[in-house]
């Protein structure tokens, strides 16, 4: 019964519905036998969604900002001159691929979260000419640096549960998290390298030798990112660790695309990037030091500088009157599009949590004794794949796994290093994320154009086994090394 809601939800993912109908009839039932089956309280389930609300509201706010400074991008140019600079018109190639998925879409989410990097590195992705399909499907490949999204608050949550220092819990999380990066960066660099051999002059068979290029091009992208990473971790801390890892990624890559002659910086373009990217961290930092509440959440929010961003945007780059007058209605009709299924699905994760749920699921798999380790990496990944937010799946299962780890005699720091990389990593194709990289690449298909079978199943399909692959390993690791290091 606790897991009917969510075999319900996914059940619904396949079919043709509208994109709210699953986390609806997901959240509905969870509702239904949380009270009727668990006899959960009313006030218990209440207090969760109360406990969640200002989550939720800033969620749907940092969407609608990053939607309305990618829409004021699009209509002024600014995503193509941009795109330009990165790649030194070099296109849609393996490298370009890399420097989104390792540097600039991973910096993005260090510094916001919430998916925001989808919202702007997306859009950059098809200004460098990746059709529609592959540049939703990078663009989510960039997410497995959520561990350190948004300077790190579920890796916090996730160091306050298990008891230990933030630094080790960076750490932790890091060695399980080379995984992912590797993985990212291997299969980015095959869906890049087959978009370009499909619009390139030779379109041959493909052979082993393609593939094992990229493949060896991509694993080593990834290597080095998740190194700089754990090594940012070590010296800065783990907060910026993300942030800065990435941004070396973006700067080694931007080298490497010029070949040591960078183009002259498009700063007039950047603008808007620069006042949510400066601004969001300036914020976050007076927000923990100086005003931890209040106004400092306020501060601290990506949706306050995305929207004053995008404002100073139509000014500075000069955004055309008619343009101008239909920014608020396309804007809006983004927004529906997927903040109400994202709410739901932040909501039927609040609801599983609340209503015992999630307390019943994991009570049943600790009963597994030492087996259980297996299925550490799994139920974070859950937890990641219900509530899109690494937080929150923290939250939902932390205690849990932490619990468990004593009573099984293992160090709680890497049972809750493996929630949290697996958490992060089911952040990546979680149903939000998908729906929201569907609906902006959508728009930009054409029948005309190679790459058209965008659907939410063909995204599925790509990150789902990328996503179950990585929780086989880690599982495996769980097992055979978590006894010995307890």
């Amino acid at each position: 019964m606790a897991a009917l809601p969510i075999v319900l939800t996914l059940g619904l993912l396949p079919t043709k519905l509208p994109s709210w109908v699953a986390p609806g009839a997901g959240l509905t039932a969870a509702l239904v036998i949380a009270v009727a089956w668990f006899a959960t309280p009313w006030s218990d389930v209440g207090a969760a969604f109360g406990g969640g609300a200002g989550t939720v509201v800033e969620v749907l706010a940092i969407i609608g900002g990053g939607i309305l400074l990618s829409r004021v991008m699009d209509r002024t140019g600014g995503q193509q001159r941009i795109a330009i600079w990165l790649s030194a018109g070099g296109g849609p190639t393996v490298s370009t691929a890399l420097l989104m998925v390792t540097g600039v879409v991973p910096f993005l989410e260090s510094v916001t979260g919430f998916g925001v990097s989808v919202i702007i590195g997306l859009p950059l992705l098809l200004a460098l000419g990746f059709t529609p399909l592959r540049a939703a499907l990078l663009s989510l490949l960039g997410l497995t640096v959520a561990p350190w999204g948004s300077m790190a608050p579920g890796t916090l949550l996730g160091a306050e549960i298990a008891g230990v220092p933030l630094m080790d819990m960076g750490l932790a999380s890091g060695a399980f998290n080379i995984v992912a990066f590797v993985g990212g960066g291997t299969l980015a660099a095959i869906v890049a390298g087959r978009g370009s051999h499909e619009v390139g002059a030779h379109r041959g068979a493909l052979t082993w030798k393609a593939y094992s290029v990229w493949a060896a091009t991509g694993f080593t992208a990834g290597l080095v990112q998740g190194s700089v990473v754990v090594l940012a971790n070590l010296l800065l801390g783990t907060a910026v660790a993300g942030a800065v890892g990435s941004l070396v990624m973006a700067a080694l890559w931007a080298v490497i695309i010029s070949r040591g002659k960078l183009q002259p910086t498009p700063w007039r373009y950047l603008s808007p990037y620069l006042i949510l990217l400066i601004g969001t961290i300036a914020g976050q930092v007076i927000e923990r030091t100086l005003l931890p509440n209040g106004v400092g959440a306020v501060l601290g929010s990506p949706a306050l500088w995305s929207i004053s961003g995008a404002l100073a945007g139509v000014w500075i780059l000069a955004m055309e009157r008619h343009h101008r007058w239909l920014l608020p209605r396309e804007t809006g009709r983004m927004w529906l599009g997927t903040a109400i299924p994202t709410g739901l699905y932040l909501l039927l994760g609040y609801a599983i949590s609340g209503g015992g749920l999630a307390d019943s699921l994991a009570a049943a798999l600790t009963s597994l004794g030492g087996g259980f380790l297996f299925l550490v990496p799994f139920i974070g990944g859950l937890g990641g794949y219900i509530t899109a937010s690494n937080t929150g799946a923290n939250s939902m299962f932390g205690g849990t796994q932490t619990a468990a780890a004593h009573a099984l005699g293992v160090e709680p720091l890497w049972v809750m290093g493996g929630q949290n990389a697996a958490a992060g990593l089911g952040c990546l194709t979680s149903p939000a994320r998908i729906e929201l990289a569907y609906r902006l690449a959508q728009p930009h298909v054409r029948e005309d154009t190679p790459g058209r079978t965008l659907s939410r199943g063909a995204l599925l399909r790509v990150t789902m086994p990328f996503f179950l692959a990585c929780l086989v390993i880690w599982g495996f690791a769980c097992l055979l090394f978590l006894p010995a290091a307890g």
